[in-house]
């Protein structure tokens, strides 16, 4: 692979963000100059199978990191400018674009913090790429987690309250982001946020919130499976049953014999 010559690079990425120009222009430089790049794109060693479905050029590093520190610094300099680009590269199916919407959004000020959590709302809820989310609320929760440990958690928990389903589907992308993150450990908090949901009777919360206990089985399986069997002895709702019985498979042998025997319990109750 030739070698990018930095000087260079620098250059490229420069003309796109000087002068200033429009959302729809700058989105259009800016997918000139990542074509640009596809050419010379980072290979790793070993290719990587990716479960997304949304293309990814895999640039090279050092492309990702000047672009990222450009957008960053105009996030924080120009927010409405950055906004409006923001809302454009959005529009792009590419990971990459999507990757530096969310950098934006994460270096926002914080009093953008309504224009940030509408845009996860928006962003979020239309899209059932796991990778996507992942980078969405990693990189765009930046400004809302430094403002204060709770806040995220209290936003995602506000979308729940609203028994709105795009917040509420956004609430469990959120969820499942978060709980992949090693760094988290509040568990007791996340289930007292998504126990609610579980009232909600809609398919795609349904399908969110399997995929969202398989991903919490494989975290922790004994809080989980024990979470779980207090939800079903407290709960009328049908979905706790149906959801269990399509993730028992994502549970180790002992917390598989837990759930079943939980879900035996409440049958016999039922007949």
């Amino acid at each position: 692979m030739p070698a990018i010559q930095i000087d260079r690079l620098v250059q490229q990425i420069k003309t796109i963000f000087e002068p200033e120009s429009s959302g729809p222009i700058f989105r259009e430089n800016f997918r000139s100059l990542l074509d640009v790049h596809a050419n010379l794109a980072y290979q790793p060693g070993v290719e990587i199978q990716r479960k997304s479905l949304v293309p990814k050029l895999q640039l090279a590093p050092i492309v990702m990191h000047h672009l990222q520190q450009q957008f960053s610094a105009l996030a924080k300099k120009k927010p409405e400018l950055a906004l409006e680009y923001a809302d454009q590269l959005w529009l792009e199916d590419l990971y990459e674009a999507r990757f530096f919407s969310a950098v934006i959004l994460g270096s926002l000020p914080v009093v953008y913090n309504r224009e940030i959590i509408e845009r996860f709302v928006a962003w979020g809820s239309k899209t059932s790429d796991k990778e996507i989310h992942q980078v969405l609320f990693k990189y765009g929760t930046q400004t809302i987690k430094q403002s204060s440990a709770t806040k995220w958690l209290d936003t995602i928990q506000t979308w729940v309250d609203s028994a709105d389903v795009p917040q509420a589907i956004t609430a469990i992308y959120a969820l499942q982001s978060l709980i992949n993150d090693p760094s988290f450990v509040n568990l007791p908090r996340v289930f007292r946020i998504l126990t609610p949901l579980f009232s909600m009777n809609n398919r795609k919360i349904t399908t969110g919130l399997t995929l969202l206990v398989n991903d919490l089985a494989l975290t922790n399986p004994t809080e989980t499976s024990h979470y779980l069997s207090n939800l079903l002895l407290s709960s009328s709702y049908p979905s706790p049953k149906q959801i269990i019985r399509k993730s028992l498979k994502s549970f180790p042998e002992e917390g598989q014999k837990n759930l079943r025997a939980a879900l035996s319990n409440i049958s016999d109750q039922e007949s």
